[in-house]
């Protein structure tokens, strides 16, 4: 099976190799050598699956629908995360509980954190782990 893999990512080789020689041939301008064979390497690949499999390849439309459909699925994650990370959230102590606000719900950076509270990177990063350390532990104990 993995020799036929081979033989077949040859012959596409091949292909893409041979019409990209034919175009420098008939002395046609590529403006980006690089995307040029990219296009003809994705073009050879999906003839290549129309033969395979006698049928239209999957359509972009297709591949975005998918991608809208996971996006989706992370935002729905998102959302419950975001939804326990609020309940847990007061039971923190206030020093954790203002790091992990400004990190996980304003969304700011460690860098913008540690300036804002005038403290230091290792402060900032510590208080962090303590914090998830923390939500941890009362998330692991809630039945």
């Amino acid at each position: 099976s993995k020799l036929l893999n081979k033989r077949i990512a040859e012959d596409l080789t091949s292909d893409v190799f041979t019409i990209f020689v034919k175009h420098i041939r008939e002395n046609k301008p590529i403006d980006n050598i690089q995307a040029y064979l990219f296009g003809i390497a994705k073009n050879v690949f999906f003839m290549h699956l129309r033969k395979k499999y006698k049928e239209p390849v999957i359509s972009y439309s297709e591949i975005y629908d998918f991608s809208a459909y996971v996006l989706a699925s992370h935002e729905a994650k998102n959302k419950d995360f975001m939804e326990t990370l609020k309940q847990y959230l007061p039971q923190l102590p206030e020093k954790q509980r203002i790091i992990i606000t400004m990190r996980l719900i304003d969304k700011k950076s460690l860098s913008e954190i540690a300036r804002e509270l005038g403290k230091d990177m290792n402060y900032v990063k510590t208080t962090q782990k303590r914090a998830i350390h923390t939500l941890r532990k009362l998330i692991a104990c809630t039945p």
